[in-house]
């Protein structure tokens, strides 16, 4: 299976356990990997039957800052969900979301990584 990867999808969330946390927005980065066919594509060098990699990033974008998050869990399980319901040709996806944790100043970063595959 082929494969077309976005990496670090610049977000403004509000996401984190504590109230407090949810209050400001934080930046965060959803890196995603499509699992799709690509040769039809490739061979005639016409997007039109590409994965159309920048409406998957705004969707994913707008989605993301849509609401508050508790868990970088849940916005990796919708942010997979809602790939493989809008975008037929995926067959696959891995969504890995980043954040540079507020009330952990100790740690750099904390990640989720995931993947689903239509079943």
């Amino acid at each position: 299976m082929d494969q077309v990867s976005l990496e670090g999808i610049q977000c403004s969330v509000r996401v984190g356990v504590p109230e407090k946390e949810r209050r400001r927005r934080q930046k965060i980065a959803i890196d995603l990997a499509l699992e799709t066919d690509v040769s039809a594509a490739g061979r005639s060098d016409d997007f039109r039957l590409a994965v159309d990699y920048w409406s998957v990033e705004n969707v994913v974008r707008e989605a993301a800052e849509a609401r508050e998050w508790r868990l970088v869990e849940a916005l990796a399980e919708s942010t997979a969900s809602l790939i493989l319901s809008q975008f037929k040709a995926v067959r696959a996806v891995r969504v890995r979301v980043r954040k540079r944790p507020a009330v952990m100043p100790g740690t750099r970063e904390v990640s989720v990584e995931i993947r689903r595959s239509r079943h």
